[in-house]
């Protein structure tokens, strides 16, 4: 009997600890997103972006864009301290996202969404929006690091 729930506890031991599987999108060389993929059951490009679809309905996007030059600064930091300072004005607050590698990266929860902004360092004129569910997006990763 001992051995037996030995044996299934080894088994739900080994099945909790199973890598999960994610999408890597890699806008730049130095910036890469890790998008689980419970959180979607297809990908589609839409617009310039990449929309997650679950069952058909639209769940998340990832999107690449220029920040236009009176907000960008020649400093991923800087820039990021800007749009996080417009970003403040609205209803729901922003947090910063600290010990991402490479890049600067901060968020906001409004409803059941959680949209994530990161300016690479070496990138500050660019912009990556990520908007996904807050359940899902809880086990995003950005250049390896897990974001909360």
């Amino acid at each position: 009997m001992a051995r037996i729930a030995l044996a299934l506890s080894f088994l739900l031991l080994l099945s909790g600890c199973a890598s999960q599987s994610s999408l890597v999108i890699q806008p730049y060389s130095e910036l890469a997103i890790e998008v689980p993929e419970k959180m979607f059951s297809s990908v589609k490009m839409r617009d310039g972006e990449l929309v997650f679809l679950r069952n058909n309905r639209v769940v998340g996007f990832v999107r690449s864009e220029e920040i236009p030059s009176t907000v960008s600064s020649s400093s991923a930091i800087d820039t990021s301290t800007t749009l996080f300072e417009s970003a403040n004005q609205g209803s729901s607050k922003p947090i910063w996202m600290e010990q991402i590698p490479e890049a600067q990266v901060f968020g906001v929860v409004q409803g059941d969404f959680r949209t994530v902004f990161i300016v690479p360092n070496g990138q500050a004129q660019s912009l990556i929006t990520f908007q996904g569910p807050v359940e899902s997006s809880t086990s995003l990763r950005i250049n390896g690091a897990k974001i909360s």
